[in-house]
């Protein structure tokens, strides 16, 4: 597929380009048009609106000629946005709009939902064109890529697996009980999870690793994502009396109604939540609710990192607000995704496939490059996931040890 380009070449300057071996490149006048779909409305519509605008202000860097371009002679980018309302069905219409209606040349999403996502993926072999998603990270998703690479070859997963959250949170509480940071008690572990790919890989991979140290999982409970009411599942689990208790949730209003719950439950349980606390509308709540609270991941922090702090505050001076986690990661995969297509020279589905594959680019959150399964990897080289604790109303890096910003208490 040839880039639309939006100057004409006259003969001798075509014959000019050709003569300097450019013909096969990208000039700066070509446009590449992406589209991308997220959850614009519905229940994660403020996580999908920090999407759009990391993306927009990233796509405004690139055309701007401030970003950190592959040639000299970069595409110039379009963005054509479109909402799946975080359902499957939705999504895949959306889809089929963009590359029907508006010809996009490549798709990034979902931008938030696994079980999106894992519909969306099906798109890229049917219409021949390249799907990146953002944050989604269930390794359902890359199980399917490793079952059928050739069906597959034109989507790549734009962040780690559930696989990384696990061995996280299953490295922390080892180092926290071997240096008596937490008891491990009655060796079991018990997990409240939102009944979607995300949560359910998550509980399933962390519950795994305890098992293999010789734990044992109590429960695993869920609930449809946006539930506000736990009583149910709490009470199930103040009988069982787990030792750790692991919470994941993509939306904001069910992890602070979780929190509140199991404060009022007085469980003893060691609680480590993963993801909602990323968002600003939980940290309000926090100095309320989640004092002494542990969560993963900590992976983008204003008030302790300069480079996250310089983002934010340019994301609030072109949207009017304070950037979290989901603003920063949008932003990165927008430049994983241009940096393909100026590396291809065009916007050949296999050619930006290949270079998204070869993508080894140091981003706000961490380095971007991707496994055999095509999946951005995680660990210290990589995509670190810092464990935090609330601390006083802020949020600080508890683990490990060599990035951590406090102590935990």
């Amino acid at each position: 597929m040839a880039l639309k380009t939006t100057q004409r070449l006259s003969t001798g300057m075509l014959s000019a380009a050709l003569a300097l071996g450019l013909a096969s490149g990208v000039s700066a006048q070509e446009t590449v048009k992406i589209g991308v779909i997220g959850p614009m409305t519905g229940p994660a519509a403020n996580t999908g609106i920090a999407h759009r605008q990391g993306m927009e202000l990233a796509v405004k860097d690139w055309n701007d000629g401030t970003a950190e371009t592959v040639s000299d002679t970069p595409p110039t980018a379009e963005l054509v946005f479109e909402d799946s309302n975080s359902k499957p069905e939705v999504g895949i219409s959306a889809a089929q709009r963009l590359m029907t209606r508006e010809s996009v040349d490549m798709i990034i999403g979902d931008t938030l939902h696994s079980h999106v996502t894992m519909a969306l993926m099906e798109m890229a072999p049917q219409y021949g064109v390249p799907i990146l998603s953002a944050e989604p990270v269930s390794s359902a998703i890359a199980d399917k890529v490793t079952a059928d690479p050739e069906r597959y070859k034109l989507y790549w997963k734009g962040n780690y697996n559930s696989d990384g959250y696990g061995e996280a949170v299953h490295s922390f509480y080892q180092w926290a009980f071997e240096n008596g940071v937490i008891d491990e008690g009655n060796k079991t572990i018990a997990f409240v999870v939102e009944d979607t790919d995300y949560g359910l890989a998550n509980a399933e991979k962390i519950g795994e690793l305890f098992e293999e140290s010789g734990w044992t999982v109590a429960a695993t409970e869920t609930a449809p994502t946006g539930t506000t009411d736990f009583y149910p599942q709490l009470s199930k689990l103040r009988d069982l009396d787990p030792a750790v208790l692991v919470s994941v949730f993509t939306l904001a209003n069910s992890g602070i109604s979780f929190v509140r719950q199991l404060g009022e439950q007085a469980l003893e349980a060691s609680h480590l939540g993963i993801f909602y606390p990323t968002r600003p509308e939980f940290m309000e709540a926090a100095p309320e609710i989640a004092e002494g609270m542990i969560w993963a991941a900590l992976q983008f922090s204003p008030d302790v990192t300069p480079a996250h702090q310089e983002f934010s505050d340019r994301i609030a001076a072109e949207f009017d607000t304070p950037a979290n986690y989901s603003h920063a990661h949008a932003y990165c995969t927008m430049m994983v995704a241009l940096r393909a297509v100026d590396a291809a020279g065009s916007t050949d589905a296999d050619a930006v496939a290949d270079e998204i594959g070869k993508t080894k680019y140091d981003c706000l959150v961490g380095k971007f490059q991707f496994g055999e399964d095509h999946t951005v990897m995680s660990g210290a080289d990589s995509i670190p996931l810092p464990v935090a604790q609330i601390q006083d109303g802020q949020s600080q890096i508890i683990w490990p040890e060599n990035v951590a910003t406090a102590e935990p208490k």
